[in-house]
């Protein structure tokens, strides 16, 4: 028995569809090369926007003709769109046979045997139960590997999905999130990434000793230092970025100098709209405070133009954040109403083209601004940890430097998996090409873990 799954959305979704092939492998399926080989296919899905929800129903229309060629193909909808979208699910694709929301995976071997045994469609959509930790996984990558430490998210924004999809939120116990880490440490990855909807509330919602997302990354950096093991969390909420989580970034060696803070929008009257809870200064004085301590920090963020009642003046503001930021990268999108949200049905809903110029713009000025912060480094030695062939060249290595920029670079493929230094010697939009230095060179001129 062969399965097959597609995924959508964010890292979480990447590291659910891990868990689900675990927990398929552990009933005795086997992966399938492509969705026709397969006798059970899982869509994971996001909802976040409408072209990820479109696009599942694409790859849905091509299930339904493979069903009908094979009766017993079993389907799965699976993720943030089983929990949001059920029954349009079951309008527009009655042949699903089974339904389950990203608190429930752990129910995943339940449902396929009951969908076989009864032969109709089952589901399981409880928000209210919490998550269980992994037993097995099935990771994509023997160097990197994602540890979810939160679940769901307590803020209300207007635009935003993420409460009706993964439900209120909930942090893992720090034993259990100390466990999954030491055993990926003895087990020989290379990095660890730690992933939450609000990755920075981490412990708001335990009980008893204080625990938090800093003191957590202080635990780890002390298990870390039996072997050379980077850290990297995300998402982060911007009021939650506190001196304490500041300082760990600065002084602990594992945890590496990037770090991803959704802006949304550079407008006050946009922010609040959206309720995001914070104002620009608000905004910019986080900023200021992990450059200060952390002058090398690479700082990542989502933008969002066109939201109901952004006129050019609000989006003015936001080009003008853009510019005095300098955000070494920036996912950017056009607003997308989603359904049973606040934001939908706001008055003032801004034009398709209206908000695909605006997004033609955003984009345009922060490719100017990545390509010459990162023609800033050509000459420096950086700390690259190889992580294989090139996608785009297969004879060059690919790699990632402690601030998350991909470095192209000929070399063996012996040094996958190994911490090497390179010297940058061409920048471009999506980060460098470089050549290796001799072992012994000391890669001073990258940013430094420890605060001075």
């Amino acid at each position: 028995m062969r399965y097959y799954i597609i995924t959508f959305g964010c890292q979480m979704n990447v590291h659910d569809s891990e868990i689900m092939a675990g927990l398929l492998e552990s009933m005795g399926y086997s992966p399938a090369q492509s969705m026709e080989d397969a006798d059970i296919v899982l869509i994971n899905t996001c909802t976040v926007r409408s072209k990820p929800v479109e696009k599942a129903f694409s790859y849905l229309g091509q299930l339904r003709r493979l069903k009908q060629r094979n009766p017993k193909m079993l389907i799965g909808v699976c993720g943030c769109m089983a929990q949001r979208d059920a029954e349009l699910i079951k309008q527009r694709a009655p042949f699903v046979d089974l339904l389950v929301g990203p608190r429930n995976l752990h129910h995943l071997p339940e449902l396929i045997e009951r969908a076989i045994k009864d032969s109709r469609q089952v589901e399981w959509r409880d928000l209210t139960e919490l998550p269980q930790p992994p037993l097995l996984v099935k990771r994509r990558s023997d160097i990197s590997a994602y540890v979810t430490i939160i679940h769901g998210c307590n803020r209300q924004c207007t635009f935003c999905v993420v409460p009706t999809a993964r439900g209120t939120q909930w942090s893992v116990p720090p034993e259990i999130v100390l466990r999954q880490v030491s055993e990926l440490i003895d087990g020989g990855y290379k990095e660890v990434i730690l992933l939450g909807q609000n990755v920075d509330a981490y412990g708001h919602d335990l009980k008893g000793e204080r625990v938090t997302l800093a003191w957590l990354l202080r635990r780890i950096d002390e298990m870390a230092a039996k072997r050379k093991v980077r850290v990297r969390f995300t998402t982060n909420y911007p009021l939650y970025v506190t001196d304490e989580l500041i300082s760990a970034i600065a002084d602990l060696e594992s945890v590496c100098e990037s770090i991803h803070i959704p802006v949304q929008s550079g407008d006050n009257y946009i922010l609040k709209l959206m309720r995001r809870g914070y104002t620009v200064e608000q905004y910019l004085r986080v900023i200021e405070r992990l450059r200060e301590r952390v002058p090398e920090i690479a700082i990542a963020t989502d933008v969002m133009v066109g939201f109901p009642g952004e006129r050019e003046e609000h989006f003015q503001n936001t080009l003008k954040l853009m510019e005095r930021v300098e955000f070494d990268q920036a996912f950017m999108f056009a607003y997308s109403p989603r359904p049973n949200t606040l934001a939908a049905s706001m008055p003032e809903q801004v034009p398709v083209d209206v908000k695909l110029r605006r997004l033609r713009e955003l984009i345009a000025l922060q490719n100017e601004i990545q390509q010459r912060k990162n023609e800033r480094d050509i000459g420096r030695v950086v700390e690259v940890l190889i992580e294989g062939e090139s996608e785009k060249d297969r004879t060059k290595l690919s790699g990632r430097t402690r601030t998350n920029k991909v470095v192209v670079l000929d070399g063996d493929i012996k040094l996958r998996g190994e911490f090497v230094n390179v010297k940058l010697t061409k920048a471009y939009l999506w980060g460098y090409s470089g050549e290796l230095v001799d072992g012994d060179m000391e890669a001073s001129n990258q940013p430094q873990c420890h605060s001075h």
